[in-house]
């Protein structure tokens, strides 16, 4: 019986033993699963605590550089912003969208304005099972807002503003030339934005013959453009030549641009024909639609046969008739020349110089983040791209998150607008 007893003890221990490990076998991977949910939810609070700092780096870069955002802007401080969130990024094991939505201003760039930085992140999960459940990675987002700093002065601790460049002063004045009375267009086209200016209209007056010439306005102490008339008195044919200058000056200096003998104004013959026209717009950006006018200064006195427009001055007439059009594709300054005939054969000619002013066409690349496929095309065509979008790979409508070319760039064609971009998922 004792002997009984002992075997009847080694088999219970035995047993027990069998039952813990597999009690075991049963409750570890639940307990493993648990520990690997902590450390998928810790791992992602931590992210977002890092990328609450990110943001706060973003926003006091911003702040420092409030004007890079203004237009035209700085795209090579905007493009540091971007660096700077990217390689933060990289340092939390986080996803950004291909393109960073840029700082917002909601009352301007002012010294003491807010700027507002919102970031969006997604954390990969490594659960199996929470994967499954909320998908392979959780999106976390964050804003920081901060007072604007650019343009605290110099003498206040950690402030300071960069110096700010001198103008340089340029100016186009159209037409340059014609009969009197001749009414010109002053243009500023001067650099590094000027606060103040101080045109001349009348500088180094001459004339040929008995000519004398007058000039209304003479000065003027706004930017423009303005519409000056130049008026030559004297016999048929004589001359009156100006010159104008303009002075422009901001908080880093002065600058003066000075053309002597630049417009020039012709008395008219008291009979036979005369060539004068109008053109209409005499200025804008490309392509420009200008419509021309033959102007008939000899009323009921001359019968006018025949209107031959060179629309470039190039020596080849482009068009006939007393009113043509024509499309300058290419920015730039144009010369356009009229020759007319009347019924007895007698001809006027007239080129009227630098009359027509084309400036270029300047885009910026739009950004197409969380921007549907089916989108695109009418995004870029209304901030005036004149191409196609090109699109990766991908399923249905899907919603972008690259792009080629970052958005806010000033497109870098020469004739404007004319950049191809790709957009994918």
């Amino acid at each position: 019986m004792p002997e009984l007893l002992r075997r009847l003890g080694r088999f219970d221990r035995s047993r027990s033993r069998g039952q813990s490990l597999v009690e075991l076998a049963l409750t570890l991977p639940v307990v493993l699963l648990l520990l690997l949910i902590a450390i998928d939810f810790g791992r992602v609070y931590l992210g977002w605590v890092n990328l609450q700092q990110m943001a706060r780096i973003a926003a006091n870069y911003a702040a420092d550089h409030a004007t890079a955002w203004d237009s035209p802007g700085d795209a090579t401080v905007r493009a540091r912003y971007q660096s700077i969130v990217r390689n933060d990024a990289r340092l939390i094991n986080c996803t950004l969208p291909a393109v960073l939505p840029d700082p917002q201003f909601p009352t301007g760039t002012a010294i003491g304005q807010e700027v507002k930085v919102q970031l969006s992140c997604e954390f990969s999960l490594i659960t199996p099972i929470i994967s499954r459940v909320v998908g392979s990675s959780i999106l976390a987002s964050t804003d920081a807002t901060y007072p604007i700093k650019q343009g605290i002065v110099a003498t206040v601790p950690g402030g300071g503003a960069p110096p700010v460049i001198p103008p340089v002063a340029d100016f186009v004045a159209s037409p340059r030339n014609g009969w009197s009375p001749l009414q010109v267009t002053m243009t500023d086209t001067s650099l590094n934005q000027p606060t103040s200016w101080v045109w001349d209209f009348s500088v180094g007056a001459s004339s040929t013959g008995a000519g004398f010439g007058s000039v209304n306005p003479t000065v003027k102490l706004t930017q423009g453009p303005h519409t000056v008339t130049y008026t030559c008195t004297g016999n048929p044919g004589d001359i009156c030549t100006w010159g104008i200058s303009l002075q422009v000056t901001n908080a880093g200096g002065s600058d003066t641009a000075s053309r002597p003998d630049y417009v020039t104004v012709t008395v008219p013959p008291p009979t036979g024909p005369i060539a004068d026209f109008t053109g209409a717009p005499r200025s804008g950006t490309q392509p420009l639609s200008v419509s021309f006018q033959f102007n008939d200064l000899r009323v009921g006195t001359v019968t006018y046969t025949a209107y031959q427009w060179d629309f470039t001055n190039d020596g080849t007439f482009d068009a006939t008739g007393a009113t043509v059009s024509n499309i300058y594709s290419s920015p730039g300054l144009y010369d356009v020349r009229l020759r007319v005939t009347d019924s007895t054969g007698a001809q006027s000619t007239l080129t009227k110089v630098a009359y027509i002013y084309v400036s270029k066409r300047v885009c910026t690349v739009p950004d197409f983040a969380k921007t549907k496929k089916n989108n695109a095309q009418s995004l870029w065509a209304s901030a005036g791209f004149t191409t196609n979008v090109l699109f990766q790979s991908g399923p249905g409508n899907y919603t972008i998150h690259s792009q080629t070319i970052l958005g806010g760039t000033i497109d870098p064609q020469p004739d404007g607008c004319g950049s191809v971009i790709t957009v994918g998922p």
